[in-house]
């Protein structure tokens, strides 16, 4: 018989789980509009499309260590003084 490793989730871990999924659905609508640029776009307006993804993407990756630390701090049975 083998243990279950799964911790019980809590409220805080839901909620950024949700934050984080939003995050990556705004990353993913980026690169998709990125990806599929009209030919005669202005450079202009290219690199505020890249500048505009490289922001989600940042925002993205603050949510998911957002959650990561939240396992962290869910897996450490002692607070650290």
């Amino acid at each position: 018989m083998t243990r279950d490793t799964k911790l019980p989730r809590d409220d805080e871990e839901y909620r950024l789980i949700a934050m984080y999924e939003a995050s990556r659905a705004k990353e993913h609508a980026a690169a998709v509009q990125l990806l599929y640029v009209r030919p005669n776009l202005p450079h202009g307006e290219y690199m505020k499309l890249v500048g505009d993804l490289r922001n989600v993407r940042k925002d993205c990756n603050e949510q998911m260590l957002a959650v990561r630390a939240c396992h962290d701090k869910m897996l450490d049975p002692l607070p650290k003084a």
